[in-house]
């Protein structure tokens, strides 16, 4: 009696199901940091699943004025083992909220004008670019920006005038800005711009000056949280 009783123990657990474990959350492992001609680049590695760029809605997106930036992550079970890295004069961490991971980068005022980013794939990551503030070198002129969403063809800055023009492809209501920054990286003037048939050009006048070396640039930023969706920028003489 005992050995039947052994055996009708041991075929009900057999018919009891293994509990599966369950998918591995998405998980901030690495931060790392590095220089580029025009920007610093931020990647953040990701274990656990994909990470997806539209799950990012940045809560401070302008690091010029405070040198802050914001990027919360949200997705149900998201966590971060990443350690902070201070690398390149920024600072870079990730703190653990419910439901929600927060990237955070700090700078000094005004080295950075914008902030970007987008996924990649194998191994998966974040990569979020600072552009920097002041004007850019030979190397970090950029004509035509990432997909030719933008591009900066001819140009002229005189004494009191910018005329400038180029082409656009896919960007939101075909609008963007062009920009006019001073040595130091402040916007001295700023001109609304439309493209028709993905042409676009602009002639405006500018407040005086002193000589100076400063940026022209096409930009577009996200309607969703103003973080940059295309940039074309080239070092230009200003004033006078």
């Amino acid at each position: 009696m005992r050995q039947i009783a052994a055996a009708v123990v041991l075929v009900a657990l057999a018919a009891v199901p293994v509990a599966q474990a369950g998918p591995a959350p998405l998980t901030a492992t690495e931060i790392r940091v590095g220089p580029h001609a025009g920007f610093i680049r931020v990647v953040v590695e990701f274990t656990g699943g994909r990470v997806n760029a539209g799950e990012i809605v940045a809560t401070d997106p302008s690091p010029f004025r405070d040198g802050f930036v914001r990027l919360p992550l949200t997705r149900p079970g998201v966590k971060t083992t990443a350690e902070p890295v201070r690398d390149q004069g920024v600072f870079a961490r990730i703190a653990q909220g419910s439901g929600r991971i927060t990237i955070r980068l700090s700078a000094a005022d005004r080295r950075f004008k914008y902030v970007g980013y987008f996924a990649l794939r194998s191994p998966e990551r974040l990569v979020i670019d600072l552009y920097k503030a002041r004007p850019p070198s030979e190397a970090a002129e950029i004509t035509r920006g990432r997909g030719g969403c933008l591009t900066l063809g001819d140009h002229t800055v005189e004494r009191r005038r910018v005329a400038a023009s180029g082409r656009e492809r896919d960007l939101f209501e075909h609008s963007f800005a062009v920009v006019l920054r001073r040595r130091d990286g402040r916007i001295h003037k700023l001109r609304g711009a439309t493209a028709f048939d993905r042409r676009w050009s602009v002639s405006f006048r500018y407040p005086r000056v002193e000589r100076q070396t400063g940026t022209l640039e096409a930009v577009s930023t996200s309607a969703k949280d103003g973080t940059l969706d295309c940039l074309a920028q080239t070092r230009v003489r200003m004033g006078g």
